[in-house]
């Protein structure tokens, strides 16, 4: 008798495990796809305000007044020097031998 008890405890866990496994796969399923409710409505809001700034003359950030002519060239410019590279690639080659650092 003491056999059925422990055989029956058994499976009722195991289909708690496999419920629980279930639940948590569907959870998971929906936090990686969210309801688009709030997404539609963020794209509304977002086209409305692109409509409502639309209809403004200009930004926040007005251009400097003199803008709109072009900068005076003094002189042709001369071609820049190339900047050297931010690495030097010589320092990341591999070595064909080992050496022991500060010995000749």
């Amino acid at each position: 008798m003491g056999k059925v008890k422990v055989s029956e405890w058994l499976w009722r866990f195991l289909a708690a495990m496999m419920l629980f496994s279930v639940v948590w796969t569907i959870w998971i399923i929906y936090q990686l796809n969210p309801p688009p409710l709030v997404t539609n409505t963020a794209f509304e809001a977002a086209a409305r305000a692109r409509a409502n700034a639309s209809q403004k003359a200009q930004g926040a950030i007005a251009p400097p007044a003199g803008a709109d002519r072009a900068p005076a060239i003094a002189a042709p410019a001369a071609p820049e020097t190339p900047k050297p590279p931010p690495v030097n690639a010589d320092k990341l080659k591999l070595t064909d031998s080992l050496t022991v650092p500060g010995a000749k």
